[in-house]
């Protein structure tokens, strides 16, 4: 079995990356970044939380190689930064898939988003989903200003 992986910081409007040997090419395109976070209202801070509400779409497809061979892609997401500054720990920033209702905490090292088998122009060839954000808000220790980190987004590609 070998591997390789590929990180892609968000930064811009649309991030691509590619993955290449292994028999192929594998490549991971972020779109809807980059992720910025409405100013808070009363109703945020009630409630906890805000959320960023378009999420980060990503999209995983094989562009070279043969269209036989499988592969496992997996995705995953962790922040360039231990704080999100001004005393504003990481772990308030959380995420979660689109297809599943579990909020995880940010973190600095690789968290698997997703994985699947692929095999180009075949099984989940393409394959995507959206990653959704939001942050916890505390009136007791939040104050105002600007909180930020990179995300990095990983693709790892493995055959047999």
């Amino acid at each position: 079995m070998r591997s390789f992986a590929l990180s892609v910081w968000m930064v811009g409007a649309s991030v691509a990356g590619l993955v290449s040997g292994l028999s192929g090419q594998v490549s991971l395109t972020l779109t809807q970044t980059p992720s910025v976070f409405p100013a808070p209202v009363l109703a945020d801070f009630n409630a906890g939380v805000i959320a960023e509400p378009t999420g980060i779409l990503f999209t995983v497809a094989v562009t070279g190689g043969p269209a036989n061979v499988f592969r496992t892609t997996t995705v995953a997401i962790r922040a360039s930064s231990a704080t999100l500054g001004g005393g504003k720990l990481l772990s308030d920033l959380e995420w979660r898939r689109a297809d599943l209702g579990t909020w995880n905490p940010m973190t600095t090292t690789d968290a698997a988003i997703e994985s699947r088998q692929q095999k180009k122009n075949g099984t989940n060839d393409p394959w995507s989903n959206t990653v959704f954000l939001r942050m916890k808000l505390t009136w007791a220790t939040d104050a105002p200003g600007t909180y930020t980190t990179g995300l990095v987004f990983t693709l790892t590609v493995t055959t047999p």
